[in-house]
């Protein structure tokens, strides 16, 4: 109720999320795998094919969804994602610049985080509000549970075309753009777990064709996946 309130009807239209319909989404999650070079520059190479449309190349609009810590990297990166699907546990400061820039923040409300929607919501003016139960005015549910697999339930639910998962290492260790501290790491892994089953399953009845982006030290099979690269 916090987060609906905190909203306004003028802030933004979820009619914003049709740019991500029969374009490829580029969805970037917070795994350790983002931490490698070989990772990185694959994510820079697909968002300069965005960048370098010329007058008579045929090029594909490309739209960049963040999940949250991810965010620090895509602007280390020297990219404004499209949209940040956020519960305010990533960098703060990064998603103010990313923001700034003109990302759209997307931001999560559940009962562990009301203090930071209280505090840091205000703070923003491009925003759609998500929660993972019965949506209220200004405030919805598009799937998901973690920042990365609904990341995922939203390039899929507004029928991108192409979604290529970066980062979206369900099985590794927490990675440094996750979280800097970890109360209580099992706890972590089990929603992890929980994230990837449900890409799983969305996946699995996808009409999109999905890429998932891996390397070797950080592999996370899900059913649903059309290929992989492993880098």
């Amino acid at each position: 109720m916090n987060l609906s309130t905190l909203i306004s009807n003028e802030r933004i239209d979820p009619k914003c999320f049709r740019k991500i319909q029969d374009n490829k989404a580029l969805v970037i999650g917070a795994g350790p795998s983002i931490e490698e070079s070989t990772v990185q520059n694959y994510i820079l190479e697909i968002y300069n094919c965005k960048k370098s449309k010329s007058n008579n190349a045929v090029s594909e609009d490309i739209v960049v969804i963040a999940a949250d810590g991810a965010t620090e990297l895509c602007l280390d990166l020297g990219i404004i994602p499209d949209f940040v699907v956020t519960d305010l546990d990533g960098d703060y400061e990064s998603l103010v610049r990313a923001h700034s820039g003109g990302s759209i923040m997307v931001i999560h409300a559940h009962g562990d985080n009301i203090d930071k929607i209280t505090s840091q919501v205000p703070s923003f003016s491009n925003v759609i509000g998500t929660t993972q139960n019965f949506p209220l005015k200004n405030v919805y549910n598009f799937g998901g549970f973690t920042d990365g697999d609904r990341s995922v339930f939203l390039a899929d639910g507004f029928l991108a075309r192409e979604i290529v998962l970066v980062g979206m290492d369900f099985d590794s260790k927490i990675g440094f753009f996750s979280k800097r501290k970890v109360p209580n790491l099992e706890l972590k892994k089990q929603k992890l777990q929980i994230g990837k089953y449900l890409v799983g399953m969305l996946l699995e009845n996808s009409r999109a064709l999905v890429t998932h982006i891996t390397t070797s030290n950080h592999d996370s099979s899900f059913y649903g996946v059309n290929k992989y690269e492993v880098l």
